[in-house]
Order: C-alpha cells, then structure tokens, then sequence
C-alpha cells in the first residue's frame, strides 16, 4: 500500500483535491501498487475514483483520542501494528507514505495548530520506519527557530523531498547543508499541472453554449477567493494587501467587462463550502455577480459549486482568458492553454509560475491598489491571444517535465 497523507479529497478545496488525484492517477498510470488517501472520514472505507479503486481512510488531528482516526491515536498505534484502528493498522502496513502538506501548509505562517498537524503526519511515517517522501510543495516559511529546527529535521530524515519553487529549493539546499543530496532533494513541478480533466455532465443549458467552442463571443473566467474577499479588511491586515480585495476583484472584474461588450464573464468558485463560511467562493461570487448585474445584464454568471477538481480544469480549459487568486485554479487554466494571470497574494504563486515558466504572468495584491488591478487585467486580457501561442509552445515541454517527475516519484517509491 502506498498510503497519501495531506491531500484529503474532502475539505471542499478544490486546489487541495488537484493535488490529490494528481498523484493517485499519476500512481495508478504507473501501476505504484495499492493506493490509499487521508481524509477525514471514519475508518477505512473502498471509493473507485475511475482511474483506480483507492482506500480511503479517516485521519484527523482532533482531541478525541477514542476513536481509531485521531492522528495521536494512529500514531501510537501504528507503532504496534495498529491494534484496533483500521487507519493505523494500514499506516503501519504500507510500503511508503507519500506527504504533499496541501502544496503549501510545511509552514508555521498559519499557527502552531496547522504546524503541528504537518509534523505529526510526517513523523507518523518516520517513527514507524516508513520511507517518507514529500511530493512536490512549498516549503516555510519558518518563523520560530524552534519550528525550523523541527522541519528541518523532518527535512534530513525524509527518503526524498520535492519542492515546487526555486525559493523553497534554495532554502532546502541551504537549510540541509552537507545533508543535501541532489538526487534525494529536488526541484520539479506543482503536481496539478497533470490533473487529468473530466467534461461536467450536468452544466445548466446556459452554461453549455457558454462552454462550447461555437459559441461565437469570448468568455472570461475569474476566481473570487473567498478568503480574501469576504472578510476584506482582515485579508488586507493580514496578507498585507496593496487595497481591500473586494475593490480590487472588482476592479478586475469591470475591466473585463468593459474591455470588450461582446464578452461574458464566468465566476468560479474553487473553495466549496457553505455559504456561511468565511471562506467559501461561491458565496464570494454571488455578491460579487449581485453588484455587477445592474451595470452588466445577462453578461456575468456564477459557475455551481459542486464541480471537482477535474471537472473545473475542463471549464476553464474552455475560456478565452482566465484570472484569480486560487492557485489551483490558474494552474488549471494554464496547464489547459487558457491565457492566465495569476492575482497572488503571497510569494507563492510567483514562485510556481516562474517554474512553469510563465513568472510574468502574475499580478501581486500587494503591490497593485484596485485601479491598478485593473489596468493589470486589461494589459494581460489584450495580450490573450499571443499567450496562448506562448502557453501551446511551453505546454508539451511543461508535461514532459510533469510526466518525468511523476517516474522519479516511483523510482525513489520502488528504490
């Protein structure tokens, strides 16, 4: 069994889901062996994910000791075999574990909690014997010396790590010292640049024709992150934003609009949670289309948010132009050869946008106020049809580079 921890398919982040069946249909295209994921089910429990049948199995950082799929328990137990937890004795049995942290969580950026379950899922490999290898993430930052010590570490210990941005590789290379080893500690690609993608089979009528490739006006797709919008003010105190991100993805979304009367405008929401949730996009995207459709009838709608992964890459492999601050969901649009601007708000998107080889296709929120946001999206909008000559020029080299990281990934399994 090769077991994925870190990339549960059920938080209802659609970034974290890319990650995850990146990796199982990589595995499974290569035949890997058994297949098993982390989520936050109870026990152990078969789902037939259409490119392979996959184990699932419950394992969450929770107090609740009792039950066989606290992470405490299963690593206590997994250290006898498993005893009566299904999650530790699979643990305990499995040939390597397979760590990808959520692409960007090996941090101690989003408090001591979080910092703590990525460290104790990685020493659950390591103190049971179990080759731990960490897929392709960002790695820190790390604020207290104590927590980088601990990484580090983790870091040493790991049968192989990889990173997914030149600033994460300088500090693995920098932070390991003599330890460093070229062919164990590597610099590669985000995994979901492979994401396989999957036509929706229940789009509304409307949505259909502004999907086809017949449809006679260009379509625009923008992500509406709910993290940052909903709670504007905290966002901008807390990533540092240049204006309130309502303002800006405002901004953006006007600019679109206004650039061309011919063109639509998709919403698309990559985080689903309830509306209530402070970080749901789909919420984020029904106020943003209420406070557009007065100026701009029948020309904005929101795409559901019940779409997986795979699902959405296919949407967005259908716009004319694409841009957001999820991101998952720019990935998807690029890797698809749909012109992208990535909206970041911290270094990391630039970071995997520079790997990928596009680094100038990303607008920071730090840096850009709402107006210029705007001239920003225009800038990139009518340029979209030399970028998508760019993107299709760089795309079969882009796959080849994910393909060979996918082969690497299993040889180091296997080795």
């Amino acid at each position: 069994m090769i077991t994925l921890l870190n990339a549960a398919p059920d938080t209802g982040n659609q970034g974290v889901s890319a990650l995850c069946l990146s990796a199982l249909a990589g595995l499974a295209a290569r035949e890997a062996g058994p297949l098993a994921v982390a989520d936050h089910g109870r026990g152990v429990r078969m789902d037939d994910m259409g490119f392979a049948r996959v184990s699932r199995l419950g394992l969450t950082h929770n107090r609740r000791f009792w039950r066989g799929d606290s992470l405490a328990t299963v690593r206590a137990l997994a250290r006898i075999g498993g005893g009566p937890s299904a999650s530790a004795r699979m643990i305990a049995g499995s040939r390597a574990i397979l760590d990808v942290s959520g692409g960007d969580s090996f941090t101690d950026l989003y408090g001591p909690r979080r910092f703590r379950a990525m460290v104790l899922t990685k020493r659950l490999a390591l103190d049971n014997g179990l080759p731990l290898i960490l897929l392709p993430q960002t790695l820190g930052p790390f604020r207290d010396p104590a927590n980088r010590a601990e990484a580090v570490a983790i870091l040493a210990a790991a049968r192989a790590v990889w990173v997914r941005d030149a600033a994460s590789f300088d500090f693995l290379r920098d932070a390991l010292g003599p330890r460093f080893d070229p062919d164990r500690h590597c610099l590669g690609l985000d995994m979901a640049v492979a994401l396989p993608r999957r036509e929706p089979a229940d789009l509304s009528p409307r949505l259909r024709v502004w999907t086809s490739h017949a449809r006679g006006f260009p379509v625009a797709g923008l992500n509406v992150s709910g993290l940052l919008m909903q709670d504007a003010a905290g966002a901008q105190a807390t990533f540092g934003l240049a204006d309130r991100h309502d303002s800006q993805i405002e901004a953006a979304a006007r600019a679109v609009l206004e650039q061309d009367p011919h063109m639509r405008l998709l919403l698309v929401p990559h985080v689903h949670r309830d509306l209530g949730d402070r970080e749901s996009d789909l919420a984020a995207s029904l106020a943003l289309k209420a406070r557009l459709d007065a100026d701009y009838p029948d020309r904005v709608e929101v795409l559901p948010g019940r779409l997986d992964a795979t699902e959405l890459k296919w949407v967005l492999s259908r716009l004319s132009w694409f841009a957001g601050a999820r991101m998952h969901a720019t990935i998807g649009a690029f890797s698809s050869g749909t012109p992208t601007l990535g909206l970041g708000y911290s270094d990391k998107a630039a970071g995997v946008f520079a790997q990928c080889g596009i680094g100038d296709h990303v607008a920071d929120l730090r840096r850009l106020d709402a107006p210029a946001l705007a001239q920003a999206v225009r800038v990139s909008l009518a340029a979209r049809e030399a970028t998508r000559c760019d993107l299709g020029n760089r795309l079969p080299d882009l796959l080849r580079r994910a393909e060979a990281q996918m082969d690497a990934i299993v040889h180091q399994i296997r080795s």
